[in-house]
Order: structure tokens, then sequence, then C-alpha cells
């Protein structure tokens, strides 16, 4: 309970001291609970410093600390409730100041990373703060203090927000986010004709060369036209990257860097990616390539050359962005820039305060643009250098596009999304769809995308394959008195191959099930859907192909709106699905490649990821062709996920070897193979395992 304090002097409702720092001022009251407000005599004292005050209860004292009042004239506020101040027991830090209203207005103070401005609500209030900063104002709950980005210090119109006492060197930075575009103005025109162009044959050369004086970069891949015109888009200045997911992005943006002449370049990717990266960048012609991965020391950075890291681990390792950032970039790109979504996230913090020291506005890639969700475009639309120049900053862009729930939740201002859709096609991405693009597509694109993934599952299952194999090798010693040879080693693989390879096979594609909802999800949210007579149609569903019925099972479990045809459905259940299917009602369908691939037409998808696949070409071919048939509209698309360090690696090289030899002989994609090449390629592998086996010490 309460004590009321005896020096509360008569006909006033409490008394108060003052507190803390300049920074950080804050009140100490007693206050009589049930007297009434003078100024609203239906509301309690109690209820006055409970609803209207930052205020909390501090029994020590017998008193209430407020921290806000919710007024930026605390001296008037305080004496309309009845409250006397008493100025001679502040501290220190306090006396200089001129009046309780000199400490009333937020302090600003600009962030080393020169992007965000810390904001102190002090006696304001948190709530009058948070009006007075805007919408893009993020509560720090730990420091107790606002973040804002530092375009927001000027409102809408480009005046500095009044209420608030910013410094000069934040108001400086403002202007210059502000003004400052990545497209600069003699080429806006040609960048904004390049950002949905598929072709570059009706531009003059010295245009071209206007954005890459040394012409088109030479590389060991000839880029498609459409490719091309978007590279010099990108490096015009067009910096988010948001094509269809298919249409190669990775290659534009890199195309781009070289047109820029870059020395440094640093490349943030999903972890899964980091491999696949550098191996783009390889292709690409770029020199010295350093990886940054789990578990590894750190490597040393090039004096010139590129840079690669997952944005998981520039989250995790605030001393190696420090580290990225003091090599002075030139380029940044950021794969799956979606991935960024979340304002004031971990990740999207850590990749944003690197991009502060990059040279050039860096390059953005998603092909899912976020519509549904337009506050997710925010931390995006910043590391491009776009929010601010086109938008205005955080606060303007989430008012004009965006609507707050009492939970303080984002939702999309339906009306407003045509005109946002017009602002980023005129000023911001470059973005082409499939459909556009398909006469210069060839029918089958076929892609492998090697993945860095969790090994622990698969190590056990080599360890346990390992192991079985060399039971049979210590016998053989025991028998014979020396190693197998070839002879007996062909011999043991003829019964032994298909249970040593189907483990490891098995366990390659569990390794990958994480990897594959990421990815699958990204096609889903990138392609999406339209809705018409109560149905959802889905734009470009995909086939996830599988072997193992576990690995089915992993992946279903992982994706509810996912469909499947495997072992275990019936034909009545198959043909419900593939009718569904062809009607667009299942983004996804994971089939197995033993049930699914032959006879079915699955024509309405023209986009399939192997997450498993086989050392038999015609079994792959069989599957492809559900997509590539008499009926089909679109070029189609398959990505095998290869996951690096398990079998998965020798059973491509035994693929490529195979289809080699039907390309020879003018069959590369036939259905008619030599069933003893199939028995080969099985005994090929296992035969590797059984020599690493034999290699491999004995453990006792």
């Amino acid at each position: 309970m309460q004590v009321m304090p005896a020096q509360i002097l008569a006909g006033t409702t409490g008394l108060a001291t003052v507190d803390g720092t300049i920074t950080e001022p804050a009140i100490l009251a007693r206050i009589h609970p049930r007297l009434p407000h003078p100024q609203e005599p239906s509301l309690l004292m109690i209820d006055w410093v409970k609803l209207r005050c930052n205020a909390r209860w501090v029994a020590a004292e017998q008193s209430w600390r407020i921290h806000g009042l919710g007024s930026l004239t605390p001296e008037q506020t305080l004496a309309e409730a009845g409250i006397t101040v008493d100025w001679s027991s502040c501290p220190e830090p306090l006396r200089d100041a001129p009046s309780l209203n000199a400490l009333a207005m937020p302090l600003a103070k600009l962030h080393g990373n020169g992007r965000l401005v810390m904001v102190r609500h002090r006696l304001a209030g948190y709530d009058l703060t948070k009006e007075l900063l805007g919408a893009g104002a993020v509560w720090d709950k730990e420091r107790e203090l606002f973040w804002t980005y530092v375009a927001d210090v000027l409102d809408k119109n480009g005046d500095i927000r009044p209420g608030v006492l910013w410094p000069e060197d934040a108001i400086a930075a403002a202007y210059q986010v502000r003004t400052l575009s990545s497209v600069l103005e003699p080429i806006a025109p040609l960048a904004r004709h390049l950002s949905a162009a598929l072709h570059i044959n009706d531009i003059p050369g010295d245009q071209i060369r206007s954005i890459a004086p040394a012409g088109l970069p030479v590389t060991g891949r000839e880029p498609y036209d459409y490719q091309k015109a978007g590279a010099l888009a990108v490096a015009a200045g067009r910096s988010c990257l948001f094509d269809e997911p298919g249409l190669g992005k990775s290659l534009q943006a890199l195309l781009a860097v070289r047109m820029r002449d870059a020395r440094r370049t640093i490349i943030v990717c999903p972890p899964l990616l980091t491999t696949n990266w550098a191996r783009e960048a390889d292709m690409t012609g770029f020199g010295s390539v350093a990886v940054f991965r789990a578990g590894r020391k750190e490597p040393t950075l090039p004096d010139e050359g590129v840079v690669i890291i997952a944005d998981s681990m520039l989250a995790a390792r605030p001393a190696t962005a420090d580290r990225l950032r003091a090599w002075a970039p030139d380029e940044m790109i950021v794969d799956e820039a979606h991935r960024l979504k979340t304002i004031g996230s971990k990740r999207s913090e850590a990749v944003l305060n690197v991009a502060t020291r990059v040279r050039n506005a860096p390059i953005a890639l998603t092909g899912t643009p976020i519509f549904a969700a337009p506050h997710e475009l925010v931390p995006v639309l910043e590391l491009t250098r776009m929010l601010a120049p086109v938008f205005g900053g955080r606060g303007p862009f989430l008012e004009d596009f965006c609507t707050q729930d009492r939970f303080n939740g984002w939702h999309a201002r339906k009306s407003a999304l045509p005109r946002l859709k017009a602002l980023l096609e005129h000023y911001v991405w470059v973005r082409r769809r499939k459909r556009e693009a398909l006469p210069q597509l060839p029918l089958k694109q076929r892609t492998n995308l090697p993945l860095d993934v969790q090994l622990t599952g698969y190590r056990k299952a080599h360890k346990d394959v390992i192991a079985r194999v060399q039971s049979w090798v210590t016998w053989f010693r025991n028998e014979n008195g020396r190693d197998p040879e070839k002879p007996e080693i062909e011999e043991y693989a003829k019964t032994a191959s298909f249970e040593i390879v189907s483990q490891l096979r098995r366990a390659a594609g569990l390794a990958k099930i994480d990897a594959a909802k990421e990815l699958i999800q990204a096609h889903v949210d990138a392609t999406g859907s339209e809705e018409s007579g109560g149905v959802r149609r889905w734009n470009r569903p995909l086939i996830v192909w599988t072997h193992h019925l576990d690995v089915a099972a992993a992946l279903l479990d992982a994706l509810p709106q996912a469909e499947a045809i495997i072992g275990s459905t019936s034909d009545a259940g198959r043909d419900s699905i593939v009718d569904r299917f062809q009607d667009g009602q299942i983004p996804v369908l994971v089939a197995a490649i033993t049930k699914a691939g032959v006879g079915l037409t699955l024509t309405r998808s023209s986009d399939s990821i192997f997450v498993e696949t086989d050392w038999t070409p015609a079994l792959i071919v069989q599957a492809e062709d559900r997509t590539n048939r008499i009926g089909a509209t679109q070029a189609s698309s398959y990505t095998t996920l290869v996951a690096l360090g398990t079998l998965d690696e020798a059973v491509q090289r035994v693929l490529a070897r195979k289809s080699k030899v039907l390309a020879a002989l003018g069959d590369n994609d036939s259905v008619n193979t030599m069933p003893e090449e199939d028995m080969v390629g099985l005994m090929e592998i296992a035969i590797m395992v059984i020599e690493e086996a034999i290699r491999t010490p004995v453990r006792t």
C-alpha cells in the first residue's frame, strides 16, 4: 500500500524531485493516489500516473519513478496535475539544466555506422517520441531507446522533423541519403528501358559504353540477350535485380560488377550456397575468391578479388563484419535478399551495416518482391540505396504503403499497391518474367546446385558403411593373408553394391531436406498464385523429385502445402493429384522417380528440383519429360541438388560420363540405354566406397 508522504503540501496532489542524467532524466513523484486530477476530476491521480506516464513504483523510495510525461512542457503538465517540483536535491549532472522543460525534448545521436540514429525519449516519454519519429522508428527494449533510419530525420517533405534535438551530423547525413541516387540522371532513361528489356539490339554502342566503358565482359559463359540487358541495367544503378526464378540472376549480377571494374566484391548469400557462388565467381572471370566457412579458420582477405560469406555468419560474428567493413569493398551482392525482410533483425542489421562501407550501391537478388507485405521491402530498399531518394525514407514508405494494427504488425495498404508497383518499375528494379524470356531459353535448362549442408547424419551413415565393408576386408585378410585386389573387390561389389550405395544415397537425401525446404518455399513465394471462382491456382507449380520414401516423407512434413505421388499412392489417388496439379491447385508435388517418372503428364509445371537423382540417365530423362511433353507451353528448368561431401558428387560424375557417351551416340535425351551400363554405374560407385574402406584404418 502506498504511504502518504507528510511533506506533500496542502492543496496539492503530490511532490516531485528530479533525478537521472541529461540523457535519461527522471521524476520521483509522491502523490495522493485517491485524489482526483485537478483538470480531470473523473481521473484519480493513481490512474493518471499509471495511464498517462511512463512510470514504475519504487517501493524502497515510496515514490513513482516517471521517465516520460507525454509532453514537451513537463513543468506545465506537472503543474496542471497539482504536483510541486523540488529542484533542491537534484543530482549534479542536472543542476545546470535551465528548467524541467529543457529535459523534455527527445535527444538524438548519430550511430557510428552512419545509417541509424539513436533517440532517447527523455521526459517526452515513449508514446510522444514514437509519434514524433514517425512510423519507421524501432524500439530497443534492452537499451531503452529508439532506432530510426537516418533519412527519417527529415519528414516526407524534406523538412527536419520537429520536436527532437537532432545533431548536425545526423541532419547532414539525412540530406545526403535523400539526395544521393544510385542511378545517375544522364543515364536514368536508358537504365529504365533496360530494366524491362529482353535484348540490347536497339541500344547504340555509345550508350552501352556510357554504362560499361570497356563493353560487355567476356567470360566462359555466353549470357542470353535478356541477361545482357539486365546486367547493364544493374551496372547503371538499378540495383534491385528481381527477375523471376530460373532466369540466371547470379550471372547478371557478376557481369554488372565486372562492368563497374570492381577491385573488391563481397557476396552475401544463404549458408547452403557459398560454394555455388564461389564456382559462379570463378566461372565469370574473377581472380582470387575467398570463402568464409563455418568451423574453419577465416580466410585472408585478398587485395583484389571476391569474398563470400553466409548472411547468418555475418550476423553471428560482429568482429568478422567489422573486418569486412574495414576491407572497404567496391561492390556487394546480396543473394536471396528477401531473407532480410524483418526491420531491425540481427541478420538485416549486420548486412546493412557492412553495406554502408561499400562504394557502389549494393545489388540485391530475389525472385520474391514481397508485394503482399510491403514493409518487408524496407531493408532491401535501404540496402540498395533506393529507400530514401525514391520513397523519402523508412517512415514515409511505411505510412504510404502500409497500415499498422494494434499489435504493431504491418499490413499492406491495398489501395496504394498499384502506386508502389509503378514506383518500383519506374525507378527501382530490374524484373523480367520467365514467359517473357521464353523464346531465348532452351527447351531444357539443367543446373547442378552444389549445397553446403549439415553432414552429421551422413557421416554416421558413412561410418556404418565403412565399418561393414571393413568387416569383409578383415575376413579377406584373415583368409588370404593380403588385401583384396581389383578382381576380388569387383566380385564383392556385385553382391554388396546396392546395399552400400543405397544407405549413403538415403543419408545424402536426408541431409538436403532443410536446404530443399528453403529453396522450395522461395520458389512458391516468388511465383505466387491467383484466386478465381473461389479456387486458388498456382502460377508455376513445382515438381520435387525423390527416390527414397523417408526423404519424400521428410519433405512432406516440412511442406504442409505439398502433395505426393510416391510408392504408397493408389492409382485413383495418383489420377486425382495429377488432375488437380494440371489445374494449378497444387503448389508443390513431391514425386518418386520410380513411381511418377513414367507415363504421367505434368505439363502445368516448367520447374523441377531433383532432391535425389539416379546414376541412370534414362530415369532422369523420363522424369524430366513429365513436364516437357506435348501440351507444354514453356521451356523447362531442372535443378539437381548436390550435397557437397556426400555420395552425390560421385553419382554426378558417373552421370556426366554416361551423358557424354550418349551424346556422342546422338542420343543424349534417349530413354533407351544399356541395362548393363546401369549395373556398371552402381558398381563403380560401390567400388569407390570399398577402396576408401580399405585405405581407412580399422577402429579397434
